[in-house]
């Protein structure tokens, strides 16, 4: 929970959501044919319909976000493993369980309300700020929508927002309770450690006897075991196979650089941050205040009890910002501060962090890439439309080997076990049906993450067999010396703990000074236990650990306690405390939501539900 305080939360209102909504354009189920009629709904709570264009929008919404996380676009099966569809369903059917609810009780806003928030929306609004009929009638068209149509969604939204504020109104948690969770997670120590080598060994490990070399195999079995294998067989057809076989018209490579300016003609960025005053004379003394350097950008937020995170823009473009504030923040590359100057909310200073240009690329640059891409996408098309004869062709009794022969699937075989991610085993859905299949299972077709198919047959498993030791010698015999070596060291390292605790130094050990280290933080070079252990022991004591051929010493310095005084750690104090007053309200909202559904009931129509998952992820 505290590592998402430190994240960027900001608060977004409720109508942007719906924003998103009409942004994207997204394409109009309308209904989904079933049996020659037409399903308007996925799903229904008590007597609130959930509509297959709003589930498809959601779904849609939802695959592109994580499209632009994974910097691709995602599989039917990587949307299913992450649970896409379910979870856009499940939130559907709780916002319709609420709606429900509110009719259920009645409450409901009125026109001026309605009004109030359109007038209010940014984008229906002109340069002017006002009210632009023209966005908002543009914005309608692109999703179907009508006015009265989209006043219902607001009013509906708004009735909700109601009866969760009643709900979580007054509800809150303990303000000792956030103290104990920054008190226990921001504490941090000072240590000093040094890691024992071989080298610090006065005498090194001796070669071992043929008893203690026989001592180690037998006590360490598991180090020579070979790992349970299946031998397989296999035929697969993967799209890049297939490229040859694919012609991309030249019309249809321009189009498609046409319809993806935002890829290939990005706009110049700035990341920057903005401090608002109330009059220009406040900002030019904060900016005077700057220039004798009497303040930092960071100490004029302070005087403001904000944080960075509050006057964070993040990264615009010019038509983000006011004519006046976009023609000074673009007019050169110079980091810092500059103004003051209009902003569209009041005169301001800008904290340019970073600057990013203009990323253009011609056509004839984008052209291969792109022409890959189409590639790509025709032959993935190919691979399934051999789908279906490549089923009857293994239903009619035919081999891997014949598949191999009279298609364009390549034969292959492979020894997989536990650790064997090379060549076809890369897949994971590979090495997943290939640990389940049995000796003479029927061959199936099955799908890759890329698009590709294939069919397996296990061959033969072997079982795990320990490895007989003329054959790992050689490596028990390593094996042993490296034991010996840590453990001759863990003596001498314990042996020093006891100095070292007696007010003792390091002596010639090369040592590593580390302050102010958390405890969710990592040490570089040094087991994790290390640093576990500087949270366990008290100040004075030192700790031993072992590494791998080596062993680490460490002795905690200093504990450096959480102090709530500090000005900054009482703005993190408060941040935490609304965050657990948000995560109770969730709780809560959620038990709430779910005793909703019990109560109204839900029906699901799972039929109508796969098929626009499939027209969206193709599976």
């Amino acid at each position: 929970m505290l590592g998402s305080v430190r994240a960027n939360n900001k608060n977004k209102t409720v109508i942007w959501v719906i924003l998103a909504l009409l942004a994207l354009g997204l394409i109009g189920f309308g209904g989904v044919g079933q049996g020659g009629g037409t399903i308007r709904s996925v799903a229904q709570v008590g007597d609130q319909k959930v509509s297959t264009d709003i589930y498809a929008q959601a779904l849609n919404r939802s695959l592109s976000e994580l499209s632009q996380q994974m910097g691709r676009t995602v599989t039917a099966t990587e949307a299913q493993a992450f649970g896409v569809q379910d979870t856009v369903l499940q939130n559907l059917l709780t916002t319709a369980a609420i709606d429900n609810e509110t009719d259920r009780l009645g409450i409901s806003v009125g026109d001026e309300a309605v009004q109030v928030q359109l007038l209010a929306t940014p984008a229906f609004q002109g340069l002017d700020g006002s009210f632009d009929k023209e966005a908002y009638a543009f914005a309608l068209e692109r999703t179907g929508m009508s006015p009265s149509e989209y006043d219902n969604i607001i009013r509906r939204q708004a009735s909700r927002i109601y009866l969760q504020a009643a709900i979580v109104s007054g509800l809150s948690s303990q303000g000792t309770q956030s103290q104990a969770m920054l008190e226990f997670d921001r504490e941090n120590r000072d240590f000093i450690w040094a890691e024992l080598t071989g080298a610090a060994l006065d005498t090194p490990a001796a070669e071992p006897t043929d008893a203690q070399v026989k001592t180690h195999y037998d006590a360490n079995p598991d180090n020579y075991t070979a790992p349970l294998t299946r031998k397989i067989t296999y035929a697969w057809l993967n799209p890049d196979m297939l490229t040859d076989q694919v012609d991309v018209d030249e019309e249809l490579i321009k189009e498609s650089y046409d319809l993806q300016s935002d890829r290939f003609n990005k706009p110049e960025k700035r990341s920057v941050a903005r401090i608002v005053f109330g009059t220009m004379e406040e900002a030019t003394d904060a900016r005077n205040l700057l220039d004798a350097g009497s303040a930092t950008f960071n100490t004029l937020l302070a005087d403001r009890f904000l944080t960075p995170a509050d006057v964070d823009l993040g990264e615009v473009e010019r038509g983000g910002l006011s004519k006046a504030a976009s023609d000074i923040i673009f007019a050169s590359d110079t980091l810092g501060v500059i103004g003051p100057v209009q902003s569209l909310i009041g005169p301001a200073l800008f904290n340019i962090n970073a600057v990013q240009a203009a990323d253009i690329t011609l056509f004839e640059d984008a052209r291969g890439e792109i022409t890959a891409e189409l590639a790509g996408e025709a032959a993935r098309r190919l691979v399934i439309d051999l789908v279906t004869d490549i089923d009857d062709m293994l239903a009619a009794g035919d081999t891997l080997e014949t598949l191999a022969s009279d298609t364009d699937m390549e034969l292959g075989t492979i020894a997989l076990t536990n650790s064997t991610t090379d060549g076809i085993a890369a897949y994971e859905n590979f090495r997943t049906i290939a640990n389940q299949t049995k000796r003479n299972d029927f061959p199936e077709i099955r799908d890759l993450a890329d698009g590709g198919i294939f069919a397996l047959r296990v061959d033969a498993i072997v079982e795990p067999a320990l490895r007989p030791l003329d054959t790992v010698k050689d490596q028990v015999i390593a094996d042993w010396k490296q034991a010996e070596t840590v453990r001759l060291l863990t003596v001498k390292a314990e042996k020093l703990k006891a100095d070292l605790e007696a007010g003792a130094s390091f002596g010639s050990l090369d040592t590593h000074v580390e302050t102010t280290v958390g405890r969710g933080s990592f040490v570089e070079n040094t087991p994790p236990a290390l640093l576990r252990d500087m949270f366990t022991i008290a100040t004075g004591k030192a700790s031993v650990v072992a590494g791998t051929g080596s062993v680490f010493i460490a002795r905690l310095d200093q504990i450096n306690a959480f102090d709530p005084e500090i000005a900054s750690n009482k703005t993190l104090k408060n941040a935490v405390q609304q965050q657990l007053n948000a995560q109770i309200g969730n709780d809560l909202l959620t038990i709430f939501a779910n005793a909703l559904r019990e109560d109204a009931g839900v029906s699901i129509n799972h039929a109508a539900i796969s098929q626009i998952n499939t027209q969206l992820t193709g599976g």
